[in-house]
């Protein structure tokens, strides 16, 4: 019995197509994967609490601002039992950096239901409010 001595050729033949293919697949992929900044964005890095959160006690808000042109400042509003809407904090972001991470902190006064968002700007002044969240507050138990 006689073997084509083409068979071998025509593997080397396929092998090597494939993995062009691969290599073209891979370098696509990773062209999708460089996204480039957005304008700007704003979200909030914490999640609404699973209860209710004592009165008095401060509570920490972390928020990660994106801007292509640069963050300038990020402020922090919550809106109290009332329903007024009152500014807590302005941070500003340091050395023009594109991305800023903010810890923010307040202290609820009173009790009720409050919520709270984050809005970040950009260099150019525009702005980007991110998703609120709402959480009660009460008196601990003695």
């Amino acid at each position: 019995m006689r073997v084509k001595k083409s068979t071998g050729w025509r593997l080397g033949f396929i092998a090597a197509l494939l993995l062009g293919l691969g290599l073209i697949t891979a370098c696509r992929s990773a062209e999708t994967e460089a996204k480039p900044l957005p304008e700007i964005q704003t979200e909030l890095l914490v999640r609404a609490p699973d209860g209710p959160l004592p009165l008095n006690k401060s509570i920490e808000v972390r928020s990660r601002t994106d801007a292509s042109a640069g963050v300038s400042h990020v402020d922090l509003y919550v809106t109290l039992p009332d329903n007024q809407e009152v500014l807590v904090r302005s941070d500003a972001a340091a050395f023009q950096q594109k991305s800023f991470t903010a810890s923010q902190t307040f202290t609820p006064k009173q009790v009720g239901h409050y919520i709270i968002k984050v809005v970040g700007y950009n260099l150019q002044g525009k702005s980007y409010s991110s998703n609120a969240i709402g959480f009660d507050v009460q008196v601990p138990p003695s």
